[in-house]
């Protein structure tokens, strides 16, 4: 029974994996289900096996990804750290996501126009729980006296903005940056500010 499991398991991921290559060149609405099982090396009806539509594949392989994103930058032993050695694992985390998995970034933060309402309430209530989390870590920050009094909320976007800029020099641009030197000069640019 368990090596039954962990062959769905495999051939689930095998095809998520595919979608996630034609999804990211083509696009959903010129992707066919044919292209998909060719990548993945499997006939057609053992998508359909797995998932009962295109639509379907496309919102398990968004869930997938943006889990495998989250998962990446939200360590636990972020826990013992300060704020700004905190951000610097942030940034370097994102960077590095996005520069090894490209395809899934480019779907991840770029495909959202076919997303049904399903997809975009776990989206954005998992994005909600992000930043809530960093909101608490800003506040628990200014409570330590680590950094000044600011609002918290509004330094959250801030840094979530940064993140969210990042994916496209990255990934649609090939930018060629050390993920270490850039989450160091993004986490200096925070803390310290422009002022000269």
């Amino acid at each position: 029974m368990k090596d039954s499991g962990k062959r769905v398991q495999s051939k689930r991921k095998i095809i998520l994996d595919a979608a996630v290559q034609v999804f990211s060149t083509k696009g959903y609405h010129n992707t066919r289900m044919e292209e998909i099982a060719t990548v993945a090396g499997i006939g057609k009806g053992t998508i359909y096996e797995y998932f009962d539509s295109k639509l379907q594949l496309f919102q398990a392989m968004m869930e997938s990804s943006l889990q495998i994103y989250y998962n990446r930058i939200d360590m636990p032993k972020l826990e013992t750290l300060t704020l700004e050695e905190r951000l610097s694992v942030l940034f370097e985390s994102h960077i590095t996501f996005c520069r090894e998995n490209k395809d899934l970034t480019r779907i991840v933060f770029w495909d959202t126009e076919i997303w049904d309402e399903d997809l975009k309430d776990w989206t954005y209530n998992l994005r909600n729980e992000k930043e809530e989390k960093l909101t608490g870590i800003i506040q628990d920050s200014i409570e330590r006296g680590e950094i000044r009094n600011v609002d918290a909320k509004l330094l959250t976007l801030l840094i979530i903005g940064s993140l969210g800029s990042l994916w496209v020099p990255i990934t649609l641009d090939d930018w060629d940056i050390s993920p270490a030197d850039m989450a160091a000069q993004l986490t200096d640019i925070i803390m310290k500010g422009i002022r000269k």
